[in-house]
């Protein structure tokens, strides 16, 4: 299982390319997309076609009975992380055939690596239903998970994905990623609502990641509590931020307003 850029092409291991040279053949989910990776790196491999829907046909699944080393990639990141390759993985498992992983560029892992929210915990949901109905149903059963939520979306869902996670969550702290590694590479931060906002100003583009922070049973975490606080010092008074923050979370007076007059100070 050999992962490849996900944007910037030269986000690829040397263990990668030393695979990818020497495979007997490349099962490529795209070959237009990977042709364009291996013409780069002068690699002459052969490449066959194998997706979701030919992953465990013969025409695939006979080529794996010389020996030998043989690579599978997805057209960007890491295989089988919402892309194409489980059946075939389990397939060579149950007929004794070693799997093993060339670990690299991963777009969830790189968006949680710079969100600001918990890492050491996270659920990787993928890429939620298309139509609403079942997105909100999905929502529904995840929303009291403590851990980081972390979904994919593309760029003509994404604001009907931001407001079914408002309605089922709340206005949660979210990072948005767009584009990494890539020339248009953004990351927003900010309550939901906020995020929705800014949107609403420019069209979506591009292949995004969306995380969003887990359920708090009473309160909120000290991280959100000080997040929330910074970015309401930025446009707010002391006071008004201490109000804000005492509406929002079960905070003491005295604590929030000590530590809003120090944000402040190195704000200024």
């Amino acid at each position: 299982m050999v992962a490849t850029p996900i944007g910037n092409i030269f986000d690829v291991t040397l263990r990668a390319i030393y695979i990818l040279r020497s495979a007997r053949y490349i099962f490529a989910e795209d070959s237009r997309v990977s042709r364009k990776l291996l013409s780069f790196y002068q690699i002459k491999t052969p490449l066959v076609v194998c997706h979701e829907y030919n992953e465990t046909d013969e025409s695939v699944t006979s080529l794996l009975a010389a020996d030998g080393v043989y690579a599978l990639v997805s057209d960007a990141g890491t295989p089988l992380v919402s892309d194409p390759g489980y059946r075939l993985v389990n397939w060579c498992i149950r007929r004794g055939i070693p799997v093993f992983p060339a670990p690299g560029p991963c777009s969830p892992i790189a968006a949680l690596s710079v969100s600001g929210l918990p890492t050491d915990g996270f659920l990787f949901q993928g890429f939620l239903p298309p139509k609403s109905r079942a997105r909100r149903s999905v929502l529904e059963n995840i929303r009291h998970v403590t851990a980081t939520l972390v979904f994919l979306e593309a760029p003509h869902r994404l604001a009907a994905t931001l407001a079914d996670l408002q309605n089922i969550l709340g206005d949660r702290i979210c990072c948005l990623c767009r584009e990494i590694t890539k020339v248009f590479e953004e990351s927003l931060r900010g309550r939901l609502s906020e995020i929705m906002e800014f949107l609403s100003q420019k069209k979506a583009l591009g292949e995004y990641v969306i995380l969003v922070a887990g359920h708090r049973e009473n309160n909120a975490d000290p991280e959100e509590i000080l997040f929330d606080l910074s970015e309401s010092l930025r446009n707010n008074s002391v006071k008004s931020a201490v109000v804000e923050m005492l509406r929002r979370h079960k905070v003491s007076r005295n604590a929030i307003y000590k530590k809003a007059l120090e944000i402040k100070g190195k704000i200024l």
